[in-house]
């Protein structure tokens, strides 16, 4: 859905009107009144955080978890390939990795079609900007040329098909070494005048390390190849006013050849609009795992973000449930679907918490793929034998845990152990926030040694996960001037303020440090009202919803919602604080819909707004509890099977009216500012009465 387009309605004898009205779309055709159903995909805003360094996303096709995601590069380019402000077009590309910092990864096998093959210089094309439209399945572009583009795509395969003008020189340029992160390596096989393969590596974010796609390319024209420069194949034929010519680009982990195999057995039946139409259902099925009712914008807002966290990790096996491994081997994936493609750096804090919920098979694949990351050889960061773009794996032992927890146990966890056991003592922790990070994979890894009833195990990395609170009594218990220093004391990311609150695993530890709940409360209202706090970034994130370890939930009621609804300042990027701060919304339904420089990282701020739009977040993923704050939706419904759900109702919201007076949980009155996981999957209802007024009594119970 593009919200910008300036559209321009003209009339003869009819004037086509419609509106929005509630669930339905009415519309007058042939001056008969009709009603259209508005599907949930219609509420997912492509463009939003597509402009500049404003989230780093893109309006690729693509199915959840899908691992082709073709989409524009646009000139100039971003880091997942598409800037809204632009208006030229370089090409389509086949995959990307959104919202994650340096140049991002991605962007290979890049196609333009071009309406005369001899035009010199022909690298991209302008496009006509209001004729761009977008859905999470479907891209669409009129280019100056008179050239007609459409994109839609199914997992392992790419669909184009371009309309072209009546010319005898029409054509497509192919380019072999296109890359965000940089070109290793690429090479080409003709098969046949409608058939090509190709290999392609290419550098992984920041640098680190490398992947290798294969594909097969097909066209429904023959293709003429007539020069080949730098990388990129230069193909002609002659076309008829609006003739089609179709490709479909299939990709495969394993070979050129699997691709092929996979093109003949799967996508030479698929045509361009069931592609389309598949994926449509796909998107609809899962979005409406959740339904939200309440205000229009902020469902936009919410089902964009909420589409967004199903991009990533994606399924790389084949039809055959094979996968390359990151040792280079090909095995037998033991469950329906390998997943890959992992950026657990930050994504761990919110994101996979909801999968369990609202999809337990996948959950149940993503579980079995970390552990056959761990079993196969599991890098830091990215290894040299991706398959896919890739980011950071460290913090998945958290995110299995947390999976384990909801009961996501079908992976041999003895394994697996024995190899977290290994990993963990190579983690680096050289400053007082890489300290705090590997506190929390030490306490992870001793909740599974406590599963696994390793008592001397336990004892020992529970002992080495409390270690923190040397360096914290040091470094974060007396705050100064200094403690606001971005990169102070060698920090990556962030000040001393903001990872001040990173021991997740153990916030009681925290508050007996501070003297009780009492400085910690003060301590954190000093915090956000001196503006020290970063949504921008990740690490203190987590930290609106913790006044409800203090006994003050009507502050993260307060907090969050401002941080949801209202205006507000921010005074930090990634890296710098800035002279002049931001004011205004931090998520916007807008192309700028973040503040500047707020990466996405793979659907870590995206899953943040999820969570916190409907009044839960987990602040520490491994304990399977739910803080709660005042949802942003009059109703809220977790469809978990055909017979069951779970519902949120918030009675009485406004823009002023954020504060819980009191809650029912299945019609018992519910006074914890938590829920656990197993009050939710069981289905029932949760029902809050909100105010303009602070209640200081509601959710103190232990």
């Amino acid at each position: 859905m593009n919200n910008y387009k300036k559209i321009k309605l003209t009339s003869i004898n009819l004037i086509f009107f419609c509106l929005i009205l509630g669930t339905g779309l009415i519309s007058c055709q042939g001056g008969k009144a009709r009603v259209k159903k508005v599907n949930v995909i219609d509420y997912v805003n492509l463009f939003t955080c597509t402009s500049g360094d404003h989230g780093q996303l893109d309006p690729s096709a693509t199915v959840p978890f899908g691992m082709v995601k073709l989409g524009p590069d646009t000139d100039p380019i971003n880091h997942s390939g598409y800037n809204y402000k632009a208006r030229k077009i370089q090409g389509f590309s086949h995959n990307r990795i959104g919202g994650v910092g340096c140049n991002g990864a991605g962007g290979n096998l890049r196609i333009l079609p071009v309406p005369n093959i001899n035009k010199t210089g022909a690298e991209d094309e302008l496009f006509i900007k209001e004729s761009e439209k977008a859905t999470p399945d479907y891209y669409f572009v009129i280019f100056e040329n008179n050239i007609k583009a459409e994109l839609t795509a199914i997992n392992q395969c790419g669909f184009h098909r371009y309309t072209y003008p009546e010319s005898n020189s029409s054509g497509i340029i192919m380019d072999l070494n296109s890359s965000f992160g940089g070109i290793i390596s690429s090479s080409h096989k003709i098969i046949n005048s409608r058939e090509l393969s190709a290999q392609i590596s290419a550098k992984n974010v920041c640098g680190v390390g490398r992947y290798t796609v294969n594909y097969h390319i097909w066209s429904n024209k023959n293709l003429n190849l007539c020069k080949e420069k730098d990388g990129k194949l230069y193909f002609s034929f002659k076309t008829q006013n609006r003739e089609e010519v179709i490709l479909k680009v299939t990709t495969s982990t394993i070979s050129s050849d699997d691709a092929r195999k996979e093109f003949k057995a799967v996508t030479n039946n698929i045509s361009f609009d069931q592609a389309r139409e598949e994926g449509e259902k796909k998107w609809n099925n899962l979005l409406s795992k959740i339904i939200v009712e309440g205000n229009k914008e902020y469902k936009t807002i919410f089902y964009t973000h909420m589409y967004h966290i199903f991009l990533n990790p994606v399924i790389t096996s084949n039809r055959n449930n094979e996968f390359r491994a990151t040792n280079g081997e090909i095995y037998k994936s033991s469950n329906n679907n390998h997943y890959a493609c992992w950026s657990m750096w930050d994504s761990f804090r919110n994101k996979f918490s909801l999968y369990p919920i609202i999809l337990p098979k996948v959950s149940e694949g993503i579980a079995q793929s970390l552990a056959d990351l761990y079993k196969y050889g599991k890098p830091y960061w990215s290894g040299y034998k991706e398959s896919v773009p890739t980011v950071r794996t460290e913090h998945s032992i958290i995110t299995l845990l947390d999976f384990y927890r909801k009961g996501i146990t079908d992976f041999d966890v003895k394994t697996v152990y024995q190899k977290m056991s290994a990993e963990i003592t190579n983690i680096y922790e050289g400053s007082p926030d890489t300290k705090l990070e590997k506190s929390y994979d030490y306490w992870a890894l001793a909740q599974f040694a406590k599963e696994l009833n390793l008592n001397k195990d336990y004892n020992l990395y529970m002992h080495m996960a409390e270690d923190y609170k040397g360096i914290w009594r040091k470094k974060f218990l007396h705050m100064d001037e200094k403690s606001d220093i971005m990169h102070g004391d060698g920090l990556y990311e962030g000040t001393l303020w903001q990872y001040r609150w990173h021991a997740h695993f153990d916030v009681k530890g925290m508050i007996e440090m501070m003297g009780g709940k009492k400085n910690y409360c003060k301590e954190l209202e000093y915090f956000f009202d001196h503006n020290l706090y970063n949504h921008g970034n990740q690490p203190d994130i987590h930290a609106p919803f913790m006044f409800n370890f203090g006994d003050k939930p009507w502050l993260t009621q307060k907090w969050v919602n401002k941080i949801l609804t209202k205006d507000m300042y921010q005074f930090y990027g990634t890296h710098n604080k800035w002279e002049k701060p931001y004011y205004g919304h931090i998520y916007k339904n807008d192309p700028e819909g973040y503040i500047l420089g707020m990466d996405d990282d793979e659907g870590t701020m995206s899953g943040w707004y999820v969570f916190a739009a409907m009044g839960l977040y987990p602040v520490a993923p491994g304990i399977p509890d739910y803080q709660l704050s005042t949802p942003i939706f009059d109703k809220i419904t977790f469809n978990l099977s055909k017979n069951k759900s779970f519902v949120i109702e918030t009675k009485g919201f406004s823009d002023k009216n954020i504060y819980i007076q009191s809650a029912t949980l299945n019609g018992i009155p519910y006074n914890k500012s938590y829920i656990n996981y197993k009050n939710i999957i069981k289905g029932g209802k949760l029902v809050f009465q909100v105010s303009d007024t602070p209640n200081m009594e509601w959710g103190t119970e232990k």
